[in-house]
């Protein structure tokens, strides 16, 4: 018996020294073309096994859940099916040697352990109490497609009604917020402008928060609908003027809200944050070069990429139906040798119903068709929505057009969030303590304060 004892002992014994061993936060870097990108997994023994999560702190992203950790005999296995990825390795000398593969790519990435890191950064610009102005939950329908979308109402003090404006976010559905790497600059803006009498509507996109609908077929006119019956909601509020409602929208939202007061005129102005003029394929083309070279990739590795890159968005803009991209890419990415994962994973992106309308769609007939004053802010480190490209598609707008109710404003040493910074890279969003530049949010509410009455 103490023989049986004794081995079940050291049976326990061993498997606490395994789970001891690979307990814990590991860290480590991956060259990541020219760059290296610092990442880590955050490794807990639970009852079945192992638990762990992802972080890729420059990206400001934490606790992404990893599906699937094995530890057996010094191999360890992490499977993120979110990502698309996952990471293979073995634990020598305390340091677990491995590689971390995505998208039919794979980067040698060794672990050491490490302590873990303050995850947030500070954020002097959130707003703070006491808040001298109305807050109420509120929720609306979009009548068109019937989908329920929640957001949060901010009403100045003092006696309305209030001029008002709703608020439209980006690509990708974010919370009402618009919170991205800690950063939530739809709250920065919707406070200060209700501190300066000006009411705000910030809802969740569809299919987060509180927000139901449609997403996985929904395309940038879809989301106009949504943002259309926010714009009604604000419109039927007694405490807001019906006549100086307005909308303004970042990046895509930049977009949408043309759509909308190309159909309403009832809209009273537009602010556009780095909303593009130009269609999604010249915005993409821009973009992608320049955030490479931003990264330190050499020339001709940017042009080989710009090269395999219009070869994809050739077929995109000729092609009649997303059915025949569908099949026109799988056949270029075949003869360029990509595997079956990578194939699915490129064609899902370039042919999703919403990729494939962003990248053909040119704004220009809804700008033209837009009479109310539209304030248009761009930066001059701005690399997602590029400024050189951006604003001279306007400025023809307006010489073959005569939109003299648009007003261009290019902001030096800003980026795509318009926070001041070195580079413009997105890998400097979640290192930024501003949230965005005080200069944009004194131009907003100064044009709309401005608009005549």
């Amino acid at each position: 018996m103490k023989n049986i004892i004794l081995f079940l002992f050291l049976l326990l014994f061993a498997a606490l020294q395994s789970q001891a061993q690979i307990e814990g936060y590991w860290k480590g870097e991956m060259n990541v073309g020219v760059q290296k990108l610092e990442t880590a997994f955050d490794i807990k023994a639970v009852e079945n096994g192992y638990a762990a999560t992802f972080d890729v702190p420059a990206q400001g992203a934490y606790n992404i859940p990893v599906d699937e950790t094995t530890f057996q005999d010094g191999h360890l296995q992490l499977t993120m099916s979110a990502l698309g990825a996952r990471y293979s390795g073995t634990l020598k000398d305390n340091v677990i040697e491995g590689e971390f593969t995505q998208n039919g790519m794979t980067f040698p990435l060794n672990l050491a352990r490490s302590e873990m890191k303050e995850q947030k950064k500070t954020r002097p610009q959130d707003p703070q109490p006491p808040f001298h102005y109305q807050i109420e939950e509120v929720t609306f329908v979009n009548e068109k497609e019937g989908n329920t979308l929640a957001g949060t109402l901010t009403i100045p003090e003092g006696e309305g009604p209030f001029p008002a404006m709703v608020l439209v976010s980006g690509s990708g559905q974010q919370n009402r917020d618009e919170e991205l790497m800690n950063h939530r600059p739809f709250w920065v803006i919707a406070d200060y402008c209700a501190r300066h009498g000006i009411a705000v509507l910030r809802y969740d996109d569809r299919g987060v928060g509180g927000s139901d609908g449609e997403v996985k077929n929904a395309t940038s006119m879809d989301f106009s609908y949504d943002a259309e019956a926010a714009f009604d909601y604000l419109r039927n509020r007694k405490e807001i003027n019906a006549t100086k409602v307005g909308i303004l929208g970042h990046s895509e939202g930049g977009v949408i809200n043309f759509m909308v007061s190309s159909r309403r005129p009832e809209v009273a102005f537009l602010v556009s944050l780095a909303g593009p003029s130009v269609n999604g394929i010249e915005v993409l083309k821009e973009q992608q070069a320049a955030i490479l070279r931003a990264s330190g990739m050499t020339e001709e590795m940017v042009q080989f990429n710009g090269n395999a890159n219009a070869q994809m968005f050739d077929i995109i803009e000729t092609s009649n139906d997303r059915e025949e991209a569908d099949s026109l890419l799988r056949q270029l990415l075949k003869g360029w040798g990509y595997n079956d994962e990578l194939t699915e994973q490129t064609v899902g992106q370039m042919a999703s119903p919403w990729m494939y309308y962003f990248l053909r769609y040119d704004p220009t007939d809804a700008i033209v068709k837009t009479n109310c004053p539209a304030l248009l802010l761009n930066g001059t480190k701005d690399l997602q929505v590029i400024a050189s490209q951006n604003l001279p598609g306007y400025e023809k707008i307006i010489a073959e057009h005569g939109k003299t109710n648009l007003t261009l404003r290019e902001l030096p040493d800003l980026n795509h969030l318009f926070q001041h910074c070195e580079t413009g890279s997105p890998n400097e969003y979640f290192e930024i303590e501003e949230t965005i530049s005080p200069e944009v949010l004194e131009m907003v509410v100064g044009f709309v304060k401005g608009i005549e009455k």
